[in-house]
């Protein structure tokens, strides 16, 4: 069920016990208030809770099923391919580990952990992001005078400062170094040290805000994401249901051409087929491919196609 329509059906469910009731007690006997419309509308209403309870242990099943066999789908389609997990302030615990887990399973490098803090995506901050950014920028890297926004600008420093395009790093290890640490001592983001390496994809999870609590943040998180992916690392964004919203930042990246042809995006990773579809997502990145997954509306498929052995 989309956002929408799950909004919708809640509504017409409110509505319909509401005019029950009240039709029922306030006035069972005047026209259009018999008891045959009440036991009609009873009825109906019913009808529609079994409906939405029949589709609710449907897609609990089916998603045991993919739970099932899961691992065996991903297992070693990441060999010696390097990713790196980043991570937002609202990404759910659970949810990171479950994809995390998958990755080990599917054989890719660990490439290391970056937490983007609070401050990453607080507008007060994006001064200060900036000018650590032009500061530390990675020598050969380039940052757009078209787009100047700190998410954008950031995605394109750390994105050449963490690429391996065809195994080689595009920035030096003092570069690199120099660029994280900056941004670590300024309270941007955090890692453990000696654990970050060039990597070939980069996975970055995500919560389930739909952006109409922070707009700032989830502009942030998609334009971060476009300008990681710009510098030749593959980026895969995936999150929960609310994020793919049209304000989220899956929802973001989704509705611009420039987003959605290159960044990929999953939706529901609290869900099997998520984070299955989240590891197939990275593979197709990594062979040039892009795609939005997930349940929400505004995806290409529910999961990419799973690839030949």
């Amino acid at each position: 069920m989309t956002l929408k329509s799950s909004t919708v059906t809640g509504l017409m469910l409110g509505v319909a016990i509401g005019l029950v009731l009240g039709t029922y007690v306030l006035s069972p006997n005047v026209p259009g208030g018999s008891n045959q419309d009440n036991n009609n509308a009873v009825a109906q209403l019913d009808q529609a809770r079994e409906e939405a309870e029949h589709a609710k242990t449907q897609a609990e099943t089916v998603d045991r099923y993919i739970a099932s066999i899961a691992e065996g789908t991903v297992d070693a389609t990441l060999i010696d391919r390097s990713v790196l997990v980043m991570t937002t302030p609202d990404a759910n615990k659970d949810d990171v580990e479950n994809v995390d887990w998958l990755l080990r399973r599917a054989g890719a490098i660990d490439a290391g952990v970056i937490k983007l803090e609070k401050k990453f995506l607080d507008q007060e901050g994006a001064d200060s992001l900036k000018r650590i950014i032009t500061d530390t920028l990675p020598a050969g890297a380039q940052l757009s005078t078209e787009t100047l926004d700190p998410g954008t600008h950031a995605g394109e420093a750390i994105g050449y400062a963490l690429a391996a395009v065809d195994g080689q790093a595009t920035a030096s290890d003092e570069d690199r170094a120099a660029l994280l640490d900056a941004l670590k001592n300024g309270g941007f983001i955090s890692f453990k040290e000696n654990t970050i390496q060039p990597a070939a994809g980069v996975l970055l999870l995500t919560g389930d805000d739909d952006g109409s609590k922070n707009s700032f943040a989830a502009n942030t998180i998609a334009t971060f994401a476009q300008g990681m992916d710009s510098q030749g690392v593959g980026v895969v964004v995936a999150g929960r249901l609310g994020a793919a919203a049209e304000g989220g930042a899956i929802g973001r990246i989704r509705e611009k051409p420039e987003g959605r042809d290159t960044v990929s995006t999953v939706d529901s990773i609290d869900r099997s087929f998520g984070r299955m579809g989240t590891i197939l997502a990275v593979v197709e990145q990594l062979e040039g491919g892009s795609g939005a997954y997930g349940a929400a509306t505004n995806t290409d498929a529910a999961a990419p196609p799973v690839p030949l052995r």
